[in-house]
């Protein structure tokens, strides 16, 4: 029987959370949905009813498809193994695309809590994301029908591309671009976002805050904090993940410059945070200088700003 929401989970190497991802969707007051799970790990004591795949693949893109061809939902939810949903999440989400006709990505904002499920409650620390992260949140709902670059440049300034946890689109965003989907590693919620992009229906971003995002020691999108080292080679195999993302983002818009900001951007804070050389031939804007300047300083420089992210990131 088809569902109203498809809710998939991904996991991979790491458990200590997801038990908890899952009883937060099967806590929902609305019930008209489905679970499937991705993972690699055995996870006991499941329901019949939750759909489990199986999977080894580390990349996203192909888990997100393979929960994707599994589904029956007319809406697809994300949710990070660490990350939870509010309790009404899906009624309120169903609520909304029913009155704004037409909705085919919806985003709601976040709580960042720590490790142990508390409210991180201080500015500074609630925006404690990865630094390449938008920092801005909402303060009140905004409907867009057409997406111009201004228009583009302002959702992304809202975190509209950030935390596939926060993300639900309607099934045809990604059945039109599947082919692309499967080559994903790490950056979905920027892909469901551009994805969107390209198809008639409205972009609603929702001030509520729906989901519960989670800081702990082993995040892979803000980084290890086991140690400096780590930190520093897990944010630089996130960029470079990122940076090949963002080319096949750019090849599924049709090689659209909306993208090259995203590109700039990651291409710096790799070569930043690894060392390593490698060529990118856009052009520098504003709002990449910063990482630019940092760039091309002696290493012993970067250094000393990657070690103020590891501390700022590591208090708690």
């Amino acid at each position: 029987m088809t569902k109203l929401f498809s809710i998939i989970i991904t996991a991979y190497n790491r458990d200590r959370y997801v038990k908890y991802a899952i009883n937060s969707v099967l806590s929902q007051t609305l019930k008209d949905y489905e679970i499937i799970i991705v993972t690699n790990l055995n996870i006991p004591g499941l329901s019949n009813t939750i759909k489990i795949i199986y999977d080894n693949n580390e990349y996203l893109g192909e888990k997100i498809y393979k929960g994707f061809s599994e589904s029956e939902g007319y809406i697809i939810c994300f949710l990070d193994d660490d990350d939870m949903f509010r309790v009404d999440k899906l009624e309120r989400v169903n609520s909304l695309f029913r009155f704004f006709k037409g909705t085919i990505y919806y985003h709601n904002n976040f709580t960042t809590i720590d490790d142990k499920g508390h409210e991180i409650r201080v500015k500074e620390d609630y925006l404690k994301v990865p630094p390449y992260a938008s920092l801005s949140t909402l303060s009140y709902p905004i409907i867009l029908e057409r997406t111009y670059t201004a228009n583009i440049k302002y959702l992304k300034r809202l975190n509209a591309n950030f935390n596939s946890s926060s993300i639900c689109v309607s099934k045809e965003v990604i059945n039109e671009n599947v082919k692309y989907l499967r080559r994903i590693k790490a950056i979905i919620d920027s892909f469901l976002f551009y994805s969107s992009l390209k198809m008639e229906g409205k972009i609603l971003l929702d001030p509520e805050r729906l989901t519960y995002y989670r800081i702990h020691n082993f995040q892979t999108s803000s980084g290890s904090t086991q140690g400096v080292n780590e930190y520093k080679k897990s944010l630089s195999n996130l960029f470079i993940k990122a940076l090949e993302d963002s080319y096949v983002i750019k090849e599924m818009l049709g090689n659209n410059d909306i993208v090259d900001e995203d590109i700039i951007t990651y291409f710096l804070l790799y070569k930043i945070f690894s060392r390593r050389k490698i060529k990118c031939d856009l052009k520098l804007n504003k709002s990449t200088l910063k990482y630019f300047i940092l760039s091309i300083m002696p290493y012993f420089i970067r250094e000393i700003y990657i070690k103020g992210q590891f501390n700022r990131r590591s208090r708690y």
